[in-house]
């Protein structure tokens, strides 16, 4: 197994990470944020410095290794980097696990999706299927770390289509940096806008993560580009490797008050519990 250590890995609490048995990974490179920060639901931190690209070589020992993994487990595809990279469809990907009786959870924020949505209705009537769409935030906040895609307003088209197929689908806010992005405003407008789209489920990961390169890269864009928040980020953060909102506290009422009101999963235990039913899903199979 030690080959297959790097494209796919156990999950080591399943209460966490969506539920997912196991993370697979069969890209070279990181998605580009990386770099400057991650978060808390990131099941992989590392930023590694080659160009993004399929591995045809890591999907070999990804296919292989599916063999010794029973039916009905979760395997999990994060964004760092997004699966969809260098990829335009998937299909292949989702024949290799309907094959082995495994479900899917997806990270991503990608438009080609939508090339796969025919074969995901298929897929999620067989298996455990759920998609969680990272955003930052409501609309894009121009900070060059920030993917200019990756909002409220420029996913809104995908996560309807993908719900009017009837997938389950959900947001994930990530990364919450303290003065860009955290007003108590801007969680309000994203859950307002989620349950006008009908998403099963809003995560949000209200921690930042850095290492001693990330951090440096991070300040070099703040300095850079919101000067103005650099003196108060290095006085109260300084070189510590996590960060915290001031608002967190309130940030969490509102999540907690605003997605019951709205009848929106924000727990990760309800999260699973979606898509994630061992005895529904053995009997689906046969």
């Amino acid at each position: 197994m030690m080959n297959n250590f790097k494209v796919i890995t156990p999950n080591k609490n399943r209460t966490k990470f969506f539920g997912v048995d196991y993370f697979a990974n069969v890209y070279d490179g990181s998605k580009p944020s990386f770099k400057y920060f991650a978060s808390s639901i990131d099941s992989l931190m590392i930023y590694h410095h080659e160009l993004v690209k399929f591995n045809q070589v890591k999907y070999q020992m990804f296919k292989n290794a599916l063999f010794d993994i029973e039916p009905n487990k979760i395997i999990g595809f994060f964004q760092n980097p997004d699966i969809y990279d260098d990829l335009d469809s998937i299909a292949f990907i989702l024949k290799d696990l309907q094959f082995r009786g495994l479900g899917l959870f997806i990270e991503t924020n990608s438009e080609k999706i939508l090339n796969d949505i025919d074969m995901l209705k298929e897929f999620s009537k067989k298996l455990p299927l759920m998609i969680g769409i990272p955003i930052h935030s409501y609309s894009h906040i121009d900070v060059s770390f920030f993917d200019k895609s990756c909002n409220m307003d420029s996913m809104s088209k995908i996560i309807h289509k993908l719900k009017d197929a009837g997938l389950n689908t959900g947001v994930i806010f990530k990364p919450l940096i303290p003065r860009v992005n955290d007003s108590l405003e801007q969680l309000e407008k994203i859950i307002e806008k989620a349950n006008g789209l009908n998403v099963d489920f809003i995560y949000p990961s209200f921690t930042l993560y850095f290492d001693s390169y990330k951090l440096k890269n991070f300040y070099d864009i703040i300095e850079t580009e919101k000067p103005e928040l650099k003196n108060f980020m290095f006085d109260k953060f300084g070189q510590k490797n996590s960060w915290e909102s001031d608002n967190l506290s309130e940030l969490k009422k509102i999540l907690v008050f605003n997605s019951k009101k709205s009848k929106i999963k924000y727990a990760m235990k309800d999260i699973i519990d979606i898509y994630r039913d061992d005895a529904f899903t053995q009997l689906k199979l046969f």
